[in-house]
């Protein structure tokens, strides 16, 4: 039989064995979504120059905009649509499920009619520079008009993931994504249509994705959810400000993004003119490889840790954090490196290693990097606040991620100019990790110890924690040892009762995967 201390060992081996298994599938997911992006960047940089890839960059703000009301809609949608399944409310799921998408695609119209018919007043509000105007319009002119598409995507992925098809609205997106790509080398390479293209590759793969989502979701056998006419009744206004009320807070990250990157992108202009902006853009398209790994960690991490934390079992919500920093880390220092000692590898990728720029563009990359660490240790320590129920502390967080590098920058730049951008933007980062720590180490002096990472320092004594060999005697064994530790909680009836069932589930599970 096992002690304790293997016991404990043979736990957190599980436990991480499980982790490894639910990470690859995560990382390849935020893999696709990221590299997307980053090659759909440089796709821009190598066929249409650098000096057009800012364009990119300064539509973002309103990308962000964009993303808020259709993030939202669609979680604050299908949180209350799958609450109204769980109570075999099936008109009430689907009433929601088509207010929520309805919602998003008339947000998207209003949009796209707005970016349309006011651009002239938009484009000097997302780009100050005369000379990168005519750029930033022939981008937002064509990708406003797939905003409503973009809606009606990402909207409607949010009700299929909650309606247990992860797999198909992971495929749409890979979808989109990859026929983007395609027919960027189509639309800027092939048909020579510079930004227009770049922007319609964007609608093209939109439309792909929907079209599969919308025929593979309506053809699954296992669907919930289904179209009705949401504006026939009064309620529908109300329904929509309890999605609004249940979505906001995950939403209001695009907020605070909007703002952190609107008030970045003016400074940069600013300080720093066109040549300024494709660094900015270099390096923020270049942290989509480090995304990939600390959005991979964090989001493998989220759900394990809110299943422990919220049975008591905190050994191993610590044990799986841990093992989730380590891996943000490794990512962050390994992109550290590269950036210090290989920043022309970075700027090659981006056919700007021959430009009189390209030693400029190294310096500011190598100090970029220096932001790494901070940049995916906050990104992981705002799941974790999420996972354990610290909303309070997660949307500080957020907050604080988005406005204080943006700050700090602001204030360096009256004294240092651009230096002072790229200085506020590392230090930012560092003080949001430090503050972190603090919060971390106050809470656990105040607790006089008994608390760790802001959870009770020892497991509920109340729970009985066991792991067994795949083996019969070993099984009989720990059913002994439960039925020693029930004795002294409960009648020895019940006790008996429950250890056997116990003992017929663990030899079960043995004979099973012996295959026997």
């Amino acid at each position: 039989m096992l002690n304790k201390n293997q016991g404990r060992s043979m736990s957190y081996t599980l436990i991480t064995r499980k982790y490894r298994e639910l990470f690859l599938p995560t990382l390849a997911i935020t893999m696709s979504n990221n590299l997307a992006a980053f090659i759909d960047t440089i796709l821009v940089s190598l066929f249409l120059g650098v000096n057009r890839m800012p364009a990119v960059q300064l539509c973002f703000p309103a990308l962000a905009l964009m993303n808020g009301f259709q993030t939202m809609f669609g979680i604050g949608g299908s949180l209350l649509a799958a609450n109204a399944q769980a109570d075999h409310d099936r008109h009430m799921g689907n009433r929601l499920f088509s207010v929520s998408v309805s919602a998003a695609v008339g947000i998207g119209c209003l949009a796209a009619l707005i970016g349309t018919f006011l651009r002239a007043l938009i484009i000097p509000m997302l780009c100050r520079d005369p000379d990168l105007q005519h750029h930033v319009l022939d981008y937002f002119s064509v990708l406003v008009l797939g905003f409503p598409l973009m809606c009606f995507l990402v909207c409607i992925s949010y009700f299929v993931r909650a309606d247990g098809c992860a797999k198909l609205a992971s495929r749409a997106i890979l979808i989109s994504n990859s026929v983007n790509l395609c027919m960027d080398c189509v639309f800027m390479k092939g048909l020579g249509w510079g930004l227009k293209g770049a922007a319609l590759a964007t609608i093209a793969g939109y439309i792909c994705g929907l079209a599969y989502l919308l025929i593979r979701y309506a053809r699954h056998p296992k669907r919930q959810f289904g179209f009705v006419f949401p504006f026939r009744s009064a309620a529908a206004w109300t329904e929509i400000k309890e999605i609004c009320a249940k979505g906001f807070p995950t939403a209001s990250v695009w907020l605070y993004l909007l703002v952190n990157l609107q008030t970045l992108n003016n400074l940069i202009l600013s300080y720093g003119g066109t040549m300024g902006m494709q660094a900015f853009s270099i390096c923020k398209n270049s942290l989509s490889l480090g995304n990939m790994f600390f959005l991979g960690a964090s989001q493998t991490m989220q759900p394990i840790v809110g299943v422990y934390a919220h049975e008591g079992d905190y050994g191993r919500v610590r044990h799986i954090l841990l093992y989730s920093i380590r891996i943000v880390f490794a990512a962050a220092l390994a992109m550290l490196a590269i950036f210090a000692v290989f920043p022309r590898f970075v700027i090659i990728m981006y056919g700007t290693v021959e430009s009189q720029a390209s030693v400029y563009f190294s310096r500011v990359i190598r100090i970029y990097g220096l932001a790494l660490p901070g940049i995916g240790f906050s990104l992981l320590m705002n799941y974790y606040f999420q996972a354990i129920d610290r909303k309070k502390l997660s949307a500080g967080l957020t907050a604080l991620e988005a406005l204080l590098p943006a700050g700090l920058s602001w204030v360096l730049a009256q004294w240092f100019r651009m230096p002072g951008i790229w200085a506020g933007l590392v230090v930012g980062e560092i003080v949001s990790m430090i503050l972190i720590i603090v919060v971390l180490l106050k809470d656990h002096r105040c607790s006089n110890g008994e608390r760790l990472f802001l959870l009770p320092a020892e497991h509920d004594p109340s729970v009985y924690k066991f792991s067994v060999k795949m083996e019969i005697p070993c099984a009989v064994k720990m059913s002994e040892e439960a039925s020693y530790y029930m004795g002294d909680r409960v009648d020895r009836r019940t006790a008996t009762v429950v250890c056997l069932a116990l003992e017929e589930m663990l030899t079960g599970i043995v004979l099973a995967n012996r295959g026997g």
